[in-house]
């Protein structure tokens, strides 16, 4: 077959250069030691390159994730570690306040050492972050938590907010705690009650935490403040006691009623004591409102009996006391006309022996001392306060002055009543702390998970994209040959000439 010199060097050129590209190609791929570069060398493979890639990328965010969370959990928990030790300490002072062995000054020294405990806690909760972000402000991370306004009460400024991170998939992980959940959310007196004392008590009777030893009972009475009210009957005889409870029967106002006193002796006592005690009828009475001429000023009725001439005047910012025939109330707000409390009496005149329990409606207190006529105590369902109000109320109790049997006692019942609000908080601190160490413990176990989806990721991607190097470098001798091949074969070939024959 007869070959034009045309046609002969368009078939030695196009091989010399597919034999270079393929040359080229394979260093390429040697290079970068990767067996698949685009998508037309291996489609399949291609696709699966691609979706293990964005599976590393999420994966390799989960991780600085789970960074980020286990130095905000780890910060928290030192944090919170600081505080248990703070509480700890002022727990010790308030228990060594409470032996009655201390004098005025013993007094005074603890109550300045609490109140640098105090500060202490208020700077614990206003601790920063690396980012200068307040680890206890919820979402609200540039707002100072915890400030004192010019009342000198701590306020919160934060929010309840808790923030998150994801760190798997379908996995997020907390970074903060509220510091409304951990400082400001704390139940009064011991969760269930707190106990108070009369303030015209002038006995030294100490009240002890109202305990729920019913629960069944005790949830049938929800909501109920009980008072023990305490009567000297005269005549050589010994002191009494008798339980009232006062709650809101129908109330649409915003007014608040406690009972306060309850004098037996009183002759027209009869005429607004109930009759009976429950669950027998007549035993309870009502407390009402007529409105009185002047505005806001209102005439309280209790069992029908008005107050008339005194009134309650809305008017005033404070508390006002109002008594009727030997028995006392105390309101505070802006009633209705339409609003009704009830007094409920559970137990009749009982001889008052020390120490013995006293037992209403599947609740249970003891009185310490000597309560005198006319002393009461109270036991308020528990509310919500806040640990550092709980220490001022400490510090407070700690400078009432004058050392009598009734100051003491006062001291004494507002002691104990702190003492427990700081095994709440107590245990509030720890739980949360404990709850940081469990998100920390999970952030272990996602890193580690997170580690294993990264090597076996790699692996797989290694086994579609890596080049088997050995096969690489025999492919590249072998194509760098044949593109020698066909060099050398072009150049003898092209010799092939009569002109050359020609001498």
């Amino acid at each position: 077959m007869r070959i034009s010199t045309q046609t002969f060097f368009q078939r030695n050129t196009s091989t010399i250069l597919d034999r270079q590209a393929r040359t080229s190609q394979l260093n390429v791929h040697l290079t970068e030691g990767k067996r698949v570069l685009h998508a037309a060398d291996d489609p399949v493979a291609a696709a699966s390159i691609q979706r293990l890639k964005q599976s590393v990328s999420v994966n390799t965010q989960y991780l600085k994730n789970i960074e980020v969370a286990d130095a905000a959990n780890a910060q928290e928990e030192s944090t919170l570690a600081q505080m248990v030790n703070l509480l700890q300490r002022t727990r010790e002072l308030l228990v060594s306040a409470g032996d009655g062995i201390y004098s005025v000054e013993n007094f005074e020294t603890v109550a300045k050492e609490l109140e640098q405990l105090k500060e202490q806690l208020i700077g614990l909760g206003n601790t920063r972050d690396g980012n200068s972000e307040y680890i206890f402000s919820g979402y609200d991370v540039d707002s100072k938590p915890f400030q004192i306004n010019q009342f000198g009460t701590v306020e919160y400024f934060g929010d309840k907010g808790v923030r998150q991170l994801q760190v798997g998939s379908g996995v997020d992980a907390a970074i903060n705690d509220s510091g409304f959940d951990v400082f400001m959310n704390l139940p009064s007196g011991n969760g269930s009650f707190k106990s108070t004392l009369g303030s015209g008590n002038t006995g030294s009777g100490v009240v002890e935490q109202g305990v729920v030893f019913d629960p069944s009972t005790a949830s049938s009475f929800t909501g109920e403040e009980y008072s023990i009210h305490f009567t000297d009957p005269g005549a050589g005889l010994p002191t009494q006691y008798s339980v009232y409870s006062i709650e809101a029967a129908t109330v649409t106002g915003a007014a608040t009623v406690k009972l306060t006193g309850v004098d037996l002796n009183n002759a027209a006592i009869a005429t607004v004591d109930p009759a009976s005690v429950f669950p027998n009828a007549g035993s309870a009475v009502n407390v009402g409102y007529i409105v009185a001429p002047t505005l806001g000023e209102f005439y309280v009725t209790i069992n029908g009996v008005s107050s008339l001439p005194v009134t309650y005047d809305s008017n005033v910012a404070t508390a006002q006391e109002i008594s009727i025939n030997g028995m006392k109330v105390e309101i505070e707000g802006i009633p209705v006309v339409s609003d009704i409390y009830q007094i409920n009496k559970y137990t009749a005149p009982t001889q008052y022996l020390e120490n013995q329990a006293i037992e209403v409606n599947g609740v249970s207190t003891q009185i310490k001392g000597q309560p005198l006529d006319l002393d009461h105590f109270t036991l308020s369902p528990s509310i919500n306060t806040d640990i550092f109000s709980t220490i001022q109320s400490a510090i407070d109790a700690l400078r009432l002055p004058g050392a009598t049997d009734t100051q003491e006692a006062e001291r004494l019942t507002r002691i104990n009543m702190a003492q427990l609000e700081l095994d709440n908080a107590m245990g509030i601190v720890v739980s949360t702390r404990s709850k940081v160490g469990a998100r920390m413990q999970t952030l272990s176990n996602q890193s580690e998970i997170g580690q294993d989806f990264k090597l076996v990721s790699q692996s797989a991607m290694s086994n579609l994209e890596d080049l088997d190097m050995a096969q690489a470098i025999s492919d590249l001798k072998m194509e760098q040959t044949a593109l020698e091949v066909a060099q050398q074969t072009f150049v003898q070939l092209q010799r092939l000439n009569l002109f050359d024959l020609i001498r």
